[in-house]
């Protein structure tokens, strides 16, 4: 009997540390651009820089699940950055360069769900985020705070989570003629999908 009721509370809590824990992807598209949009003007150079593209966001993310509808969420999310530069002598274009920085952020955001329903949790999310990029630029910033919002799908045995995620960089540690400042204030729309 005793090793009975060992069973079952072994079972039960093995079962319990399988919920805390959950594993994904999380994926999407950037709705701001990486760059300012900038120009400048010498004699007779004009200097625009800008980004085109805003590319995609991917990578793996991990959430603990805690009592009373908290939760803990670590991303590591691969996000390449589009800078243009066009060079004009005046009259005429004299060079265009085109460079994509690659950048790793990562997010670790204290969440709150509410209205627990056992399909649909919606939640709001805060927390720093910390940024490594490639070496065409070290100059941007590495930290900032991140928040958001979105809601959790629960479908079977997998959860779809889209949301809205807004990041707030601190400064760049300079900007120069030949170096762009970044956008400080950064969207994206991303979808999660974990188990």
């Amino acid at each position: 009997m005793h090793r009975l009721i060992l069973l079952a509370c072994s079972l039960t809590t093995a079962l319990a540390a399988e919920h805390m824990f959950s594993f994904g992807i999380k994926g999407g598209v950037p709705l701001t651009d990486a760059f300012s949009d900038s120009a400048t003007t010498g004699v007779d150079v004009l200097t625009h820089t800008f980004s085109n593209s805003k590319n995609y966001v991917i990578g793996p993310t991990v959430e603990l699940s805690l009592p009373f509808g908290f939760a803990v969420e670590a991303d590591a999310l691969y996000r390449p950055l589009n800078l243009i530069t066009d060079i004009t002598v005046v009259p005429r274009p004299l060079a265009h360069y085109s460079a994509t920085i690659s950048s790793w952020e990562f997010p670790i955001l204290g969440k709150y769900h509410f209205l627990h329903t056992p399909v649909v949790k919606p939640y709001v999310e805060a927390g720093p985020t910390f940024r490594h990029v490639g070496s065409q630029g070290p100059y941007l910033s590495n930290s900032g705070f991140a928040l958001g919002g979105g809601v959790d799908l629960k479908l079977w045995l997998v959860r779809i989570s889209p949301e809205l995620r807004y990041s707030r960089w601190g400064g760049d540690a300079a900007t120069t003629f030949t170096v762009p400042p970044s956008q400080l204030n950064q969207a994206e729309f991303l979808i999660g999908i974990s188990f």
